[in-house]
């Protein structure tokens, strides 16, 4: 599943693509009328776009291969964090996204990388072997959306990966979060396995998908948990103003 994440087919629309996505997450921000439901539109490609800094080229098949730097995290505003009964490890470092408002930590040697196309933001990561969770942010703005509408986000973008997809129900976190689990079946059979967290806060929307093999997920949903957790939603800083 690990590889599944980060095969590319379209370069040209994210820079980090997903197998069977062609520039697609299955969900363009709409208009108030339209947003109670993900729309079932494509994400064109961008020419005009630029990279996030910590952006990425990946041939298919390839992983991320750039190492996510340790980011200091805002001074000003307040952090919603997803959970408080995972604590982090102190050697872990801290990935924040000024621009979408959200940061959380992961693993030290960590590689990834983010591009925006239409106001659709898609970071890209994998954590250090041996774990090598893959992991996917979308975030975007609309205020519509409910956490159920999010979940259905994340179960279209993993069959635009080509993946059959069963997920399970939302356990609410708090007022703003809730997580799901979900099992995949690729086209040539492997089982998969995933955590979905949703946020949503006013406007702002946030999906995180953290998935491995299912051979590999009972040792590593320790650390799966810790990313999700630590995951925080940053109301008055420079990107939510």
């Amino acid at each position: 599943m690990v590889k599944r994440f980060f095969a590319i087919i379209t370069i040209s629309a994210f820079g980090l693509g997903m197998l069977g996505c062609s520039g697609s997450i299955g969900y363009t921000p709409a208009d108030n009328a339209n947003a109670a439901k993900p729309a079932n539109t494509t994400v064109a490609a961008n020419t005009n776009s630029k990279p996030a800094s910590n952006s990425t080229s990946t041939k298919k098949d390839d992983k991320p291969k750039e190492a996510l730097k340790d980011e200091k995290k805002p001074t000003e505003g307040t952090a919603k964090t997803a959970s408080k009964k995972n604590p982090v490890p102190e050697s872990w470092i801290y990935i924040y996204d000024e621009n979408k408002g959200y940061g959380f930590y992961v693993p030290e040697g960590t590689t990834g990388g983010s591009e925006t196309a239409d106001g659709v933001d898609t970071f890209v990561a994998s954590t250090p072997a041996p774990s090598e969770i893959g992991i996917v942010v979308i975030s975007f703005k609309d205020k519509a959306m409910t956490k159920e509408n999010l979940l259905d986000v994340a179960v279209k973008f993993l069959e635009e990966m080509g993946e059959t997809v069963k997920p399970g129900n939302l356990t609410a976190e708090s007022e703003e979060y809730a997580v799901a689990e979900a099992t995949t079946t690729s086209r040539d059979g492997t089982k998969g396995k995933a955590k979905i967290l949703v946020g949503t806060d006013v406007t702002d929307n946030y999906v995180m998908l953290l998935g491995t093999d299912e051979s590999k997920y009972a040792a590593n949903e320790k650390i799966i948990d810790e990313i999700w957790g630590s995951f925080e939603m940053w109301s008055g800083s420079a990107g939510n103003n």
